[in-house]
């Protein structure tokens, strides 16, 4: 199990947990470091502006590409 820190601003906070908090994004420069995720490794997550850690998500599946907009 490996651990990563997941950065929020309070606005992708706000969409990330309107859209069920089930889907934590890349950007497609990061793809080599999404690659190395596993099933099992623990996002901390932290919101900056308002320095606060707001969770700890568990990853229950490995990256995948996906374009849809949230």
């Amino acid at each position: 199990m490996k651990y990563y820190l997941n950065l929020f601003s309070p606005s992708t906070w706000l969409a990330f947990n309107e859209n069920n908090a089930s889907v934590s994004g890349f950007s497609k420069h990061q793809k080599t470091r999404a690659n190395k995720i596993e099933k099992g490794d623990i996002f901390l997550c932290y919101l900056v502006k308002l320095s606060r850690w707001v969770g700890a998500l568990e990853v229950v599946e490995g990256p995948y590409e996906d374009i849809t907009p949230l």
